[in-house]
């Protein structure tokens, strides 16, 4: 006996218009529930200058044959990163977890070059600069104000001119955000 499967049509987060961004087969919708996929920015937003972002979404709730999604992060293609990693310079990373406005915990994984090789209190004073911007902007945000700056490049551009002031900064991306779980 065969089981009765049926298309469901993915929805984009709110954040991105709510439109159709693909379909999925199954046969029963709550399996679909907490699904999680991986979309290019491309896709959702016809902006192609941002080809270098993955969305992560995540399946929510089902009405009638739609699968609403939601948001649960971002990532920076690996070429990308590589592509800003020259020889003389230092890479600098940054790791943190920050809390927008409306509650949500984010973690932020951004990586930029300095210029030349410079010794470690340079390397950290420009860590801590990039850090304490990171997380005024996630303040005085919610999560999705905060997503659509870094897509933006709000957020790279502040921490490039403010890092400078300590030492040249080559590049700034913030390569991935991961929206974890509130407590």
């Amino acid at each position: 006996m065969a089981v009765k499967k049926q298309w469901y049509e993915i929805m984009a987060p709110d954040m991105f218009g709510g439109k159709a961004i693909g379909e999925t087969l199954a046969a029963d919708p709550r399996k679909l529930m907490g699904r999680k996929m991986n979309v290019s920015l491309v896709e959702i937003s016809r902006d192609y200058s941002k080809f270098y972002f993955k969305v992560s979404i995540k399946i929510e709730k089902i009405e009638e044959n739609k699968a609403f999604t939601k948001l649960v992060g971002h990532e920076c293609l690996r070429e990308r990163v590589y592509r800003m990693v020259q020889r003389h310079g230092r890479r600098v990373d940054v790791i943190q977890d920050v809390k927008t406005k409306d509650g949500e915990k984010i973690r932020v994984k951004t990586v930029f070059m300095l210029l030349r090789r410079v010794g470690k209190s340079t390397k950290d004073a420009a860590r801590k600069t990039a850090k304490d911007i990171i997380d005024d902007f996630a303040k005085k945000q919610t999560s999705e104000e905060f997503i659509n700056s870094i897509i933006a490049g709000d957020i790279q551009h502040k921490v490039k001119k403010e890092s400078n002031k300590i030492y040249p900064i080559g590049s700034v991306e913030i390569r991935k955000t991961e929206f974890t779980a509130a407590s």
